[in-house]
């Protein structure tokens, strides 16, 4: 257990870039400590509790370490990136008259600190918001694909999970998010809204691969296809898709014989816990009801996307300590895409961005 605990303690502040002595000066007095509470009749649970977590630790040490890469090449690099930024803008502006898209070369600034300074796959994963409002934008702009272009906003949390994930479990992970992709598509381009929302029966059956008993995973796959199959039936032949819609009535039916799909009443989910649930469900209802709403209404799918902003927000607040530091990258980006496409403020709404290090700072100092 000492082994562990020096090992995390180092490979962390290694991450940090801190000088080799600084290093094993640390480690070594970790090391001592460790060994002291020991021998006081200590068990290593307690050592581990009274000493705390090594990565915290580590993070407690920042501010003492003398980092290494304060004097490397990266930092000189990422120093001069805001002003190579703004010599490039004013090119663009001034001489191309591209004051707009030109300011999305300020988005160098922290793709370039975030490329420079993180672990390969959580650099990628850093990188995936920035990749995918370019994406965005090009696809609108160039393409007047506004919508479905937002659905490349779905690579943010795809790319998290396709890199933090097991194997055996990155197919279900994603399967929400591949699932409103098709679905978005084969409405958009097909009109196959219905019965193109089948593709989300994907994920529970995908789900259920997990299953150790083979007869349980091939009885709950027969009984979906089963209610695909009847659903198709009844609305392709007779035109009767409610009346196909009681189809799906059987896996509930499996579901509930083998005990996996428990009915809860009011009093089993008690207090915060029952209030919060609630809650959540109620704000992805709005928040799709808006989206939706927006769209077709108004055909408003340019901006309607941002409703589902509003999911991790809630959650943030209902679910963590309440940190502006977690909820101003969401802000920024509505502020950001809002004073653009409504006021045709782009050249400058990209400073709606310099919040988030701005309250980090403020929060965090």
């Amino acid at each position: 257990m000492k082994h562990k605990y020096l090992s995390i303690l180092r490979t962390q502040l290694e991450e940090f870039q801190a000088s080799k002595s600084e290093i094993n000066d640390i480690v070594t007095d970790y090391e001592q400590l460790y060994e002291d509470a020991l021998s006081t009749g200590k068990t290593d649970e307690e050592v581990w509790s009274m000493l705390g977590d090594p990565k915290n630790a580590a993070y407690e040490l920042i501010d003492t370490l003398k980092l290494k890469k304060e004097k490397s090449v990266r930092n000189k690099i990422i120093a001069i990136t805001p002003f190579l930024s703004l010599i490039i803008f004013f090119v663009l502006g001034f001489y191309y008259d591209l004051w707009h898209p030109g300011w999305m070369v300020f988005l160098l600034i922290p793709i370039t600190s975030i490329a420079l300074h993180t672990r390969l796959k959580d650099g990628i994963v850093a990188l995936s918001p920035f990749v995918s409002v370019v994406a965005y934008l090009i696809l609108g702009w160039g393409f007047d694909l506004w919508h479905p272009g937002w659905l490349v906003f779905l690579l943010i949390p795809m790319v998290s999970i396709l890199l933090h994930t097991k194997f055996k479990e990155v197919f279900v992970a994603i399967s929400p998010f591949v699932s409103v992709i098709v679905f978005i598509l084969l409405g958009t381009y097909y009109n196959l809204w219905n019965p193109g929302w089948l593709v989300f029966l994907s994920i529970p059956m995908l789900g259920i691969l997990n299953e150790k008993k083979l007869w349980k995973v091939l009885l709950y796959e027969a009984s979906f296809i089963a209610a695909i199959l009847f659903y198709l039936y009844m609305g392709y032949t007779y035109g009767e898709w409610r009346y196909g819609a009681l189809g799906f009535a059987l896996p509930l039916i499996v579901g509930i014989l083998f005990g996996d799909i428990h009915i809860l009443w009011d009093n089993q989910l008690e207090g915060k816990y029952r209030q919060k649930a609630m809650f959540m469900a109620s704000v992805v209802v709005i928040s799709t009801a808006i989206f939706l709403g927006l769209g077709f209404a108004l055909n408003g799918w340019a901006y309607a996307w941002q409703a589902f902003l509003l999911i991790p927000m809630v959650a943030i607040i209902a679910f963590d300590k309440v940190r502006f530091t977690a909820l101003m990258p969401f802000i920024a980006v509505i502020l950001f895409f809002s004073l653009g496409y409504f006021f045709g403020l782009f050249y400058i709404s990209w400073l709606a961005f310099l919040l988030i290090p701005i309250v980090a700072i403020i929060e965090n100092a």
